[in-house]
């Protein structure tokens, strides 16, 4: 695609109340000392060829230098002619709200496995204001190699996560550090439960999650990974607590913590569609924007 990477784009973060941003400020002007990052001792590290997850990769759009996550996606015994990725919404909103669509999915961030995005589904036009509905499907312009991973869709709900994680099933969160860092995964983590205090402590569009990440981790995969196989159970959407991922910044518990939209509702359903349709990728670029209850989605 030509011009991809062009002028600077400003990174994409979500608009705090007031209160919330002098919060921030108080915050970032005595940073603690530690060697920590986010929660506790920081556990990312580069994605190896052992972890199976080479269906992860970078959305990369003319017109900004921001590198979103995504995801390849499945079903069970279905292939379609052309691959279906999962990410946020935001991931195609540039500088001034501008909506962006000359764009590309990278897997693993190689340029090399480049396949166009054709097709759009997203839960929203204005995922700063509507942060819980954050999720995009899309649709690439030919199927992508075999060996690449793909992720199953699953539903689950906080109580079933939680339950989970009790008894130490694993999750994990991939994503890309900012505009130049490796696709890296955070282990050890997964969903936790809400607090009243929180923003979204009455909101079950979406887990909080204890994974560690930075700017440019939105659109990455929370995974739970059972009996051999990989489920796609969240896309990776907010850093409230976004001052504090700054390395050698501990997270601080009066903040929100990181969320995931969960795969459930519109969003599932839309995978579901789009997974099973053996429409071919085309040419021209399409988007709809998901709408109220169960009517059709509009034009974007």
């Amino acid at each position: 695609m030509p011009g991809l990477g062009g002028a600077m784009g400003r990174m994409r973060g979500y608009r705090m109340p007031a209160a919330g941003l002098l919060l921030l400020a108080g915050l970032s002007c005595s940073p603690t000392p530690s060697s920590a990052n986010i929660f506790g001792q920081d556990d990312r590290r580069d994605i190896a060829i052992e972890d199976a997850l080479s269906g992860v990769g970078t959305i990369v759009c003319e017109g900004t230098t921001r590198r979103p996550t995504a995801a390849l996606v499945t079903l069970k015994g279905v292939s379609s002619r052309a691959d279906i990725i999962a990410t946020v919404a935001h991931a195609f909103i540039g500088s001034n709200d501008r909506r962006l669509s000359a764009c590309e999915f990278w897997p693993g961030a190689d340029p090399a496995l480049a396949a166009r995005i054709v097709y759009l589904e997203t839960g929203t036009l204005s995922p700063e204001g509507n942060w819980h509905n954050d999720w995009a499907v899309a649709r690439l312009d030919r199927r992508l190699p075999e060996s690449l991973s793909r992720l199953r869709p699953r539903m689950l709900d906080e109580k079933q996560a939680e339950m989970k994680r009790a008894r130490r099933a694993q999750f994990l969160l991939a994503g890309h550090n900012g505009e130049r860092g490796p696709l890296q995964i955070s282990e050890r983590c997964g969903p936790v439960a809400k607090a009243y205090s929180d923003l979204n402590g009455f909101d079950h569009r979406v887990f909080n999650h204890d994974c560690d990440m930075m700017p440019g981790w939105s659109g990455g995969p929370l995974i739970l990974r059972e009996d051999g196989i990989d489920y796609l159970i969240a896309v990776n959407s907010t850093e409230v607590n976004a001052i504090t991922h700054i390395s050698g910044r501990p997270y601080n518990g009066r903040m929100n913590p990181n969320t995931a939209v969960r795969v459930d509702g519109r969003f599932h359903r839309t995978l579901e569609r789009l997974l099973k349709s053996d429409a071919p990728g085309g040419t021209a670029f399409r988007c709809l924007v998901a709408s109220m209850g169960d009517a059709p989605a509009l034009p974007c």
